[in-house]
């Protein structure tokens, strides 16, 4: 995983609730030992904000020319990294892994997310074979858990702005992960980096 200096603050989170969220889900990462130890722990609580309507605006800025995510919180020791993630209507994924464990939660409108999972053998690092095995509009407080081998895309297709809570157990904006091409097979690269921070290879 690269190394990134974060050099700018990220969003100064005042709202009890997701404060809250954020100490006990630290302590759940913190306290348990295993992916399904923590999805299932972890799971209640998000469950809990996404009904809360406790999460300010902030959390939420929207992008223009793609989908935002922005970080809300991360111990210094980046265990894991809470997001606010956001679509404008039309604003698409690419299909795509965490490499990690994650759970999505929707927080207000709709997202499209198709599940995909992998056939091959792994054996070729720039090619995979996928199938789609489920597809369905999520609306508020549906919550998806995909374990470290989970592949899925998101898309906003509804007229209004898509919001959702993510949770996932690394620093989420400064790892390389995979991108997938459903007819190709090819297997590409990116780094999402985080709408509200600046890293130390962001120009001012």
């Amino acid at each position: 995983m690269p190394t990134v200096e974060l050099r700018y603050p990220f969003m100064q989170v005042a709202d009890c609730s997701l404060n809250r969220f954020s100490v006990d889900a630290e302590r759940v990462v913190r306290e348990n030992s295993t992916e399904s130890e923590m999805m299932r722990n972890i799971k209640p609580l998000l469950e809990k904000l996404l009904m809360s309507n406790g999460v300010p605006a902030d959390a939420f800025k929207p992008r223009q020319d793609r989908f935002a995510m922005n970080l809300l919180h991360m111990p210094k020791d980046r265990v894991f990294s809470v997001i606010g993630g956001v679509w404008r209507p039309g604003q698409t994924t690419p299909i795509h892994d965490h490499l990690t464990w994650a759970l999505i939660g929707m927080y207000e409108g709709e997202e499209r997310e198709a599940i995909y999972r992998r056939l091959d053998d792994r054996s070729d690092p720039k090619r995979a074979r996928l199938e789609k095995v489920s597809e369905k509009v999520n609306g508020k407080g549906h919550v998806t858990v995909l374990g470290q081998a989970g592949i899925h895309k998101v898309d906003n297709v509804s007229d209004k702005i898509a919001k959702s809570i993510h949770v996932y157990g690394i620093d989420i904006g400064n790892t390389e992960r995979h991108s997938y091409d459903p007819v190709t097979g090819e297997i590409g690269a990116f780094l999402s980096g985080y709408c509200n921070v600046l890293r130390d290879t962001d120009p001012f």
